[in-house]
């Protein structure tokens, strides 16, 4: 069973961004597997077994990042990601699509609702769904807001795309968009409990995930 993240890890992202090497890696791999990797994967799986129980009639699909770069794009970075998360989507999905996600950093960890690099043309699916009746987007977009401790993120336009007031503008004149909560490494992550208070959030932001998959489909 998850037990909470020790405090080591975060100890271990601080020297593993010293020693940002394959030969470093594989010599304290243990490490590695002991304070992060296998705790990512179980707290992954209780995450998405306490989600299911919520939403019987929704099949869940886990993906845990692994933590080497892809060696396509290293860009003169070293090999080792500085990070590592998991995301759960719904399973029968084949185009990228909202997801819900925790991130372990070595100061912070992070957890919410993720709308990543999504393309021009579903965001444009998305946008013509809330001109079609920006009231029922307004009441998700409120719903989330209330959310004590989350935030909106993406980048957003320079020329603003519409106007539906304050609160849906947020949503709609971004390229693409994040809703999360954001700690530092602490708390939470080093209690057994984590996978419900996952759970509970990714509960609270199901009718947002909804609706964004359901609104960028083409």
């Amino acid at each position: 069973m998850f037990d909470g993240f020790q405090r080591e890890a975060s100890d271990f992202f601080w020297e593993m961004r010293f020693h940002n090497e394959r030969d470093w890696f594989y010599a304290h791999k243990e490490q590695f597997d002991a304070l992060i990797g296998n705790p990512m994967k179980l707290l992954a799986s209780e995450t998405a077994e306490q989600l299911g129980k919520r939403f019987p009639e929704k099949e869940l699909k886990v993906h845990v990042a692994r933590i080497w770069r892809d060696a396509r794009r290293l860009f003169g970075r070293g090999p080792l990601k500085e990070n590592l998360w998991f995301s759960i989507e719904n399973a029968d999905l084949t185009e990228p699509a909202a997801s819900f996600f925790f991130e372990l950093q070595p100061a912070a960890f992070s957890y919410g609702l993720g709308f990543w690099t999504m393309r021009a043309d579903k965001m444009e699916a998305f946008r013509r769904s809330v001109d079609a009746n920006p009231a029922a987007f307004e009441r998700l977009a409120r719903s989330v807001q209330n959310m004590d401790g989350f935030v909106l993120g993406g980048p957003e336009f320079k020329r603003p795309k519409g106007d539906h007031g304050a609160i849906v503008n947020q949503w709609y004149n971004r390229k693409w968009t994040n809703v999360y909560h954001e700690e530092d490494f602490g708390g939470d992550v080093l209690s057994p409990r984590l996978p419900i208070i996952l759970a509970d959030a990714f509960a609270k932001l199901m009718p947002m995930h909804d609706y964004l998959t359901d609104h960028t489909k083409l």
